[in-house]
């Protein structure tokens, strides 16, 4: 019998996972709520439930277990962590820690634990209601943003200059909440954005890429508009971020599998974090990037963890270095009318893919958060120039056209 994953989580990013472990001979089990999502068929096997469904979970977990269908439990790129770790731990199988998934899930815990530890300086509040918010505010200071505790993609995220707002800011937050229905207020922290992938192994970190983060104007939202590997900091810089996350590591009880950290170097240098996930970073970045730019095999390494196997450390050492990135170009809101140059983008030299969340006929609406992004393009080039260049003739060349409602 081939070994088994659980893998929780249909979304655009568990396609990568799902191609990757066929290729190693895993049988997959896909669970989403959703009948329709994007992943199932790439998958072996599907079980509709809910990813919040932790209970459900557990017992679709020890049901499989127990038939010796599986032998781990599986995500990347989504932070369904907590539920992966609950329904891991109920079958008896590999995981982490539910608490310390917990930790990571909760951006209040997580948080806490991080300045608790001394490892963050961030002043920040967290609020249950709107009436609490405008004092909270306050001795938090501004700029500051207001986030939900557990979600994630800069969804129900505001910045603020000032307490004008701060109810509206609040209730947003706690509307976009899964569970914990919480606001967290913290500090602006100025600065260039990193997306830093590592893996932990009986608790050793190894560094497995950062990438230099790319956004939109934060006048109001932070919406990203992609973002580069590898990253321009010097060595050093880089050096001292990976000794932050294993610091991170042991504050929030990470001890193995993926673990992604959203890290700020200010203009002096100094090193901010800005969050922390027990999951491999997103938007394209752990999926595809890293491997084109070094040669590493993220998914397949943590999928080893998953299953109770040892790490490979070969799967982490680059190979090579070249240059890539992932984009999105932006459309105004409205209607799609047309869509062009979508084959002449995918057969330009570099691009390793073009994925589009929209047709003609469909929506496009404000960009409030990362999530209203409607494609991705990734590519790669020998050089960082090479890679600018393409990028350039890519935004010539793919359209997305739209008419106001």
């Amino acid at each position: 019998m081939k070994r088994g994953l659980l893998v929780v989580s249909g979304g655009l990013l568990q396609v990568f996972a799902l191609k990757r472990a066929r290729e190693l001979g895993i049988e997959t089990y896909l669970a989403d709520g959703s009948e329709s999502c994007v992943a199932r068929p790439y998958a072996d096997h599907f079980c509709p439930m809910s990813t919040k469904d932790v209970e459900g979970m557990e017992q679709l977990a020890k049901k499989l277990a127990a038939e010796g269908k599986i032998a781990g439990v599986y995500t990347q790129g989504a932070d369904v962590e907590y539920t992966v770790a609950r329904a891991a731990r109920a079958a008896g199988l590999p995981g982490i820690d539910p608490e310390a998934a917990l930790n990571c899930n909760d951006k209040i815990k997580s948080r806490e634990l991080l300045s608790d530890a001394g490892i963050s300086r961030i002043p920040f509040a967290a609020v249950e209601s709107p009436d609490e918010a405008r004092e909270a505010a306050m001795r938090v200071g501004f700029p500051c943003y207001v986030k939900p505790a557990d979600n994630s993609a800069s969804r129900g995220m505001t910045r603020l200059v000032s307490a004008e707002g701060i109810e509206e800011a609040v209730q947003e937050a706690i509307d976009a909440c899964f569970s914990v229905k919480r606001a967290l207020i913290e500090r602006e922290i100025s600065g260039n954005e990193y997306s830093v992938d590592t893996v932990l192994y009986k608790g050793i970190l190894y560094p497995a890429g950062i990438s230099d983060r790319v956004f939109q104007s934060k006048e109001r939202y932070a919406v990203q508009i992609g973002s580069r590997t590898p990253s321009l900091l010097p060595a050093h810089t880089q050096d001292l971020m990976y000794r932050r996350m294993s610091a991170a590591a042991r504050a929030v009880g990470i001890t193995d599998g993926a673990f992604k950290g959203d890290l700020v170097v200010d203009d002096a240098g100094e090193i901010g974090i800005i969050e922390v996930t027990a999951r491999t970073s997103g938007g394209h970045d752990s999926q595809l990037r890293k491997p084109l730019s070094f040669g590493i095999d993220l998914m397949k390494c943590t999928m080893d963890i998953a299953l109770g196997n040892p790490l490979d450390p070969l799967d982490l050492i680059p190979r090579w270095i070249k240059w890539s990135s992932t984009f999105a170009i932006f459309p105004d809101p409205g209607v799609v009318t047309a869509i062009s140059g979508l084959e002449e983008t995918q057969a330009l030299p570099g691009v390793a893919d073009v994925t589009l969340l929209v047709k003609v006929g469909d929506h496009i609406g404000s960009y409030v958060h990362s999530a209203k992004r409607t494609n991705f393009i990734t590519c790669v080039a020998d050089t960082h120039e090479q890679l600018l260049t393409l990028e350039e003739k890519i935004r010539g060349t793919l359209s997305i056209e739209t008419i106001p409602e």
